[in-house]
């Protein structure tokens, strides 16, 4: 027979030195996103205004070579994770080769809802989470939601701005697709991390090497910038980049984040 100290010993969460449980890969989330495509950048060209937080901006851009392609921004609204429901927003500029043959894309900005998502992201696979605060408004005439991303401190400035609305006709189909079809464009690479001032943007040592499992439905929807010129950032919290009119919402999401290759280095 187990006693109560053993069955409380088991079930107790292990909790970070911040006080945060601690959330290990791999994670199996469900959701609901969407994808706005960005206009490539040139292997030459600087990257946006906004691209990096400036404490994490060397960290982020070193090591491969940047090779270009398209660029994507992605929001995505996570109903079941191991650390509870949270809002992200992403950025990602495109994609890096690495000398020892490995090719992938780089998030460089990301904001969470959530202090534990933001923990655990950074430890588990070097993901550069921030807080902020996300706020979901929808036009029920019209269908079209809106969505601000704004810094914890001042939520009526919002440094991320975009709606989304459907498209007559073409928004009514739902076509199931997996990222399994796309094999190694998926890949992530994400450079170590350094710690940053909140207890939560803990600092990491290797690089990581993952490729996530997503499936989903999917329909073509169209997405519009809310500041000036049709920009989803206002180029110092979130990039100031103007995203393809057309772009995908995903249903019924069902996402393996698997325990990544950890590597000492990458070049």
């Amino acid at each position: 027979m187990t006693s109560v100290n053993e069955n409380q010993s088991t079930d107790a969460q292990v909790l970070s030195a911040s006080g945060i449980p601690v959330a290990p890969a791999p994670w199996d989330l469900k959701a609901r996103s969407w994808i706005f495509v960005l206009s490539p950048l040139s292997k030459q060209a600087n990257f946006p205004a906004g691209w990096a937080v400036p404490y994490q901006a060397d960290s982020l851009a070193g090591g491969g070579e940047f090779i270009g392609g398209p660029g994507m921004i992605m929001v995505v609204s996570y109903t079941e994770t191991p650390v509870g429901p949270y809002d992200e927003v992403i950025y990602v500029p495109g994609r890096w080769k690495y000398a020892d043959g490995t090719t992938g894309t780089r998030i460089t900005r990301i904001y969470v809802s959530t202090a534990a998502s933001t923990e655990n992201g950074r430890r588990n696979w070097n993901i550069p989470k921030q807080v902020a605060s996300f706020s979901f408004t929808e036009d029920p005439t019209t269908a079209v939601w809106s969505l601000a991303v704004s810094p914890l401190d001042a939520p009526s400035a919002p440094f991320f701005k975009v709606s989304v609305g459907r498209i007559p006709l073409l928004s009514s189909f739902r076509i199931p697709f997996s990222s399994k079809i796309l094999g190694n464009l998926t890949t992530l690479v994400q450079p170590s991390l350094p710690q940053g001032s909140s207890p939560e943007e803990v600092g990491t040592e290797k690089w990581a090497v993952l490729t996530p499992f997503m499936k989903q439905k999917l329909r073509l929807t169209k997405v519009k910038g809310e500041f000036d010129d049709g920009k989803v950032g206002d180029g110092i919290g979130f990039p100031a980049v103007v995203p393809w009119g057309l772009a995908y919402q995903m249903e019924d999401v069902v996402l393996d984040f698997v325990v990544p290759e950890w590597r000492d280095e990458l070049k």
